[in-house]
């Protein structure tokens, strides 16, 4: 069983008001190598906002194949269903709660750093300890951990 990470945000309108009713979609694409086999990945997950434009959604780590060759969508639409918002090729490296904008912003590296190697993953947590209680498959040498107090 794949582990999972949840990913949270708030959705906002132009105004930054948040849009209460609105629809969170995720999508998971690609392929990966995983026990040796090739298999082709896909996904789909969804939430409904609050009244305060939050929400989450707990979605499948693609950073623990052997390839890296999968990436999440995720999509927003307001209460009338129009798009507010698409965020492409993002990477979830680890089972580590994260937000929409530190995903976007560790996503291309972290990708990288899946498909070399030996580039180093950044890596945010509300305090060291939680990092090092990952299992040891997900945690690697030359990981950056960026410690984020919330």
């Amino acid at each position: 069983m794949p582990n999972k990470a949840t990913v949270r945000g708030v959705l906002m309108d132009a105004t930054l008001a948040p849009i209460a009713s609105g629809k969170i979609v995720a999508t998971l694409q690609g392929s990966d190598i995983f026990d040796g086999g090739l298999r082709v990945v896909t996904q789909q997950v969804e939430a409904t906002t609050d009244a305060q434009g939050g929400w989450s959604l707990d979605l499948i780590v693609n950073g623990e194949g052997e390839r890296a060759g999968t990436t999440w969508t995720i999509a927003g639409y307001n209460q009338y269903v129009a798009k507010v918002f698409e965020a492409k090729s993002l990477f979830l490296a680890s089972a580590l709660a994260t937000t929409l904008g530190d995903l976007e912003r560790s996503s291309a590296q972290n990708l990288r750093a899946a498909r070399e190697g030996n580039a180093a993953r950044l890596i945010s947590v509300p305090d060291y300890d939680r990092y090092l209680a990952l299992p040891e498959s997900q945690r690697r040498p030359n990981d950056l951990v960026l410690v984020k107090p919330q």
